[in-house]
């Protein structure tokens, strides 16, 4: 009797069937060197067992892993999850998975969900940075080994890294000046981190609306 396996492999069913991992492969692509009777058997044997596809494993092999890894600084946060349902709805039309990971705001976190992405053989990464980042060596060190990164909303390196934003600063600008149309002088502004490229914009879209 079969042994119960979690996850059945293009290995297992040749082994079963006395054939090679290449003809199993074949036969499931319906490869037309392939004769019908070993495309019946393979076929109904992974139907038995269950087989599915691996795309990780098979995107491996072709050194392609057709994977995206995206990380950003948490998954509640209704802006987040909206940008992660549109990477995952785009990524998913254009034939890639992503793999989602939350630093948490922390910057040791996210250079630990790097890490993983990479082990993961991403083939690039869509990051927003944790408010902790100040230090983007890491980031720095992508762009050396030529690894894809796209940074959103808080970004770095934009000599280097190609970013999507919104215009902060024309929004902090029209935001501030509609207050003033309004009849309001006394117009507080509370700010982010400095450091972090939003904050610094939307700081300065605020002034220039007071003048």
């Amino acid at each position: 009797m079969r042994q119960q396996k979690r996850h059945i492999s293009l290995k297992d069913l040749a082994r079963e069937l006395g054939v090679s991992i290449s003809t199993v492969s074949r036969a499931l692509k319906d490869h037309p060197n392939i004769s019908p009777e070993v495309k019946e058997q393979v076929n109904k044997l992974a139907e038995e067992w269950d087989y599915r596809p691996n795309p990780l494993a098979m995107g491996l092999l072709r050194q392609n892993t057709r994977t995206i890894g995206v990380i950003v600084p948490d998954l509640v946060t209704h802006f987040f999850s909206s940008v992660i349902s549109g990477i995952e709805s785009y990524a998913s039309k254009q034939g890639y998975y992503i793999i989602i990971s939350s630093s948490y705001e922390s910057f040791q976190k996210e250079k630990d969900c790097i890490e993983n992405l990479l082990n993961s053989r991403v083939e690039g990464l869509i990051v927003s940075l944790s408010y902790q980042t100040e230090d983007y060596s890491h980031f720095e060190e992508l762009v050396r080994k030529g690894i894809p990164v796209v940074f959103f909303d808080r970004i770095c390196l934009p000599e280097k890294v190609s970013s999507v934003v919104a215009d902060n600063y024309d929004a902090a600008r029209k935001i501030t000046q509609h207050f003033c149309d309004s009849g309001y002088r006394k117009i507080a502004y509370i700010a982010g981190p400095a450091y972090l490229n939003i904050s610094a914009e939307r700081q300065n879209g605020y002034l220039e609306g007071l003048k």
